[in-house]
């Protein structure tokens, strides 16, 4: 992928509950980042490319079976995850830039490896991920600290290690303290994550992990932008557990959250569903929620040998020159993705996973493509 990135600094788990008020508890959140420096004069047109496209994806969340499959694959030596992203890679390749969410904390040494409820993946799954393409994951979850401060410690170390940037949760005050920019083709794109909760855990310190406070999203929002971002995202790890239409809660935060015109876009996970996407009045888009990417969760009585948990979405977002030296969504594409068992294999869906995906996405009427190949 043409793209690289840079961190500029700015002064500043698996549960079906979530928060019920949009205030965040004041012992976890991280503390509110001071503004950037910036000139008060508005940026001219963009001249920089006349396209930038992002790609996104949903949840991935190594249970014990799943990193069997993968144990199963390495035929006997470590895990191997490869094959399992390897349909699908091309279309994460082919962005500017591709985004996974990393839900799970990873080992850097496979010494604590775990599934369900507190998970830990192994490390063979980040260099899966960087050979499939993606060049950064958001890490603030409702299981960002199952294994507490160490967790995140060895989920960053590894991620640095094979080269894929991240957001969401943080080893030191000082990494806290830095915004995420990435330089995507001469552009400067601003990341910002957070999570509804932590299943019950306390965040074992205030700057570990990022909670959804819409105050404090707006204002870091704001920040970012003064620090030189030109579009901005912001990933929320939030809904309710396999129900496709989004909650009170949802609607209630991202309502909160877009009353700042420094959000360009909204991207959800954590459902394991998939949700729909809107385009809001103004021009600026939602998308709910992207199901799983790469999960294998039990069968449930009823749910079928399909169940919708094992369709995921790759969603294209094509950017482009805006007034004001900013960028603004052009289009919104995407790809539907099934978990094919036993294998644990990410396919491109197949038509009834399709139809399923694409009738969710549309539910609000968004205009919206295929992209499949």
């Amino acid at each position: 992928m043409i793209a690289a990135a840079v961190v500029l600094l700015a002064a500043a788990g698996c549960s079906a509950g979530q928060r019920p008020t949009l205030s965040g508890p004041t012992t976890t959140a991280a503390p509110t980042r001071a503004a950037a420096t910036a000139s008060a004069t508005p940026r001219p047109t963009p001249s920089g490319p006349a396209a930038v496209t992002l790609a996104f994806s949903g949840d991935m969340l190594v249970s014990d079976e799943l990193r069997a499959q993968a144990a199963r694959d390495a035929g006997g030596d470590g895990f191997d995850f490869t094959p399992m992203l390897a349909d699908v890679a091309p279309i994460i390749r082919a962005a500017d830039w591709a985004v996974c969410h990393q839900e799970t904390p990873i080992s850097a040494d496979n010494s604590d490896l775990s599934g369900y409820p507190t998970f830990s993946a192994p490390f063979q799954l980040a260099r899966a991920e960087k050979a499939a393409g993606y060049d950064s994951c958001t890490t603030a979850s409702n299981h960002t600290v199952d294994k507490g401060l160490a967790g995140i410690r060895g989920t960053l170390d590894t991620f640095d290690e094979v080269g894929i940037r991240h957001v969401g949760s943080a080893r030191s005050a000082a990494e806290a303290a830095r915004w995420t920019i990435y330089q995507v083709r001469g552009v400067r794109i601003g990341h910002l994550a957070y999570a509804y909760g932590l299943n019950g855990f306390t965040a074992p310190t205030p700057w570990s992990v990022n909670l959804i406070d819409p105050a404090r999203i707006r204002a870091d929002a704001a920040a970012i932008r003064r620090a030189g971002a030109q579009f901005v995202v912001v990933s929320l790890h939030f809904g309710t557990e396999k129900v496709q239409a989004p909650s009170a809660y949802q609607r209630e935060v991202v309502d909160a959250v877009m009353r700042s015109k420094d959000v360009d876009l909204i991207i959800g996970h954590h459902a394991h569903v998939v949700q729909p996407i809107q385009r809001r009045p103004d021009g600026r888009w939602v998308v709910f929620g992207l199901g799983n990417l790469l999960a294998q969760q039990a069968l449930m009585p009823g749910e079928g040998t399909a169940p919708p948990h094992r369709d995921g979405v790759i969603v294209r977002v094509t950017i482009a020159p805006a007034p004001g030296g900013r960028y603004a969504v052009r289009r919104v594409g995407y790809v539907p993705t099934f978990v094919q068992a036993p294998q644990d294999v990410v396919r491109l869906a197949p038509p009834f996973s399709r139809n399923r995906t694409s009738a969710v996405l549309r539910s609000m009427g968004a205009p919206i493509t295929d992209d499949t190949p």
